[in-house]
């Protein structure tokens, strides 16, 4: 649940950004490069995947939604609003508006190599490790966090 909520945080906050920055003139072509980066990237499937694997977590663990059968309005809704069909232009204008037309080139011949595609490939496992890692220092050094907040509370009660 709390991964879903991230990547939809994120994503509000960057569809929102695209309203706040300052209006450039962004050409048809600019644009085509910023579609064909996010093409060559596989935005599309990284999307699909996402949508999959947050319901799958949320299912796992809400078992509850699964019970009572919310998985298909879930997926339905998740489908509706985080699609590639619905964001590709929202997602292509923010791309257009960060990077110049060459960069965007640039960065898609890049993805069209041996090594653009293996790094696109190994980016969702380098995520998931780093995730783990960080996980992992946050557990061993959970204690402590919690004298530090002990302390504060502390600190804060001898004040009143």
């Amino acid at each position: 649940m709390k991964r879903l909520s991230v990547v939809l945080a994120v994503l509000v906050v960057l569809i929102a950004g695209i309203s706040c920055i300052a209006s450039q003139q962004i050409t048809d072509s600019h644009r085509q490069a910023a579609e064909e980066l996010l093409v060559a990237m596989g935005m599309e499937r990284t999307l699909e995947e996402s949508i999959n694997s947050n319901l799958s977590m949320q299912l796992q663990q809400m078992p509850q939604l699964a019970q009572y059968e919310y998985e298909d309005v879930m997926r339905a809704f998740l489908y509706k609003y985080m699609s590639w069909e619905y964001l590709k232009e929202h997602i292509v204008q923010l791309y257009a508006e960060e990077f110049t037309e060459q960069e965007l080139r640039e960065i898609t011949a890049f993805y069209r190599t041996e090594t653009g595609k293996k790094f696109i490939e190994l980016t969702p496992v380098l995520m998931q490790k780093g995730m783990a890692i960080g996980q992992k220092a946050v557990e061993e050094h959970l204690p402590e966090l919690q004298q530090m907040i002990l302390q504060k509370m502390q600190e804060a009660n001898s004040g009143q």
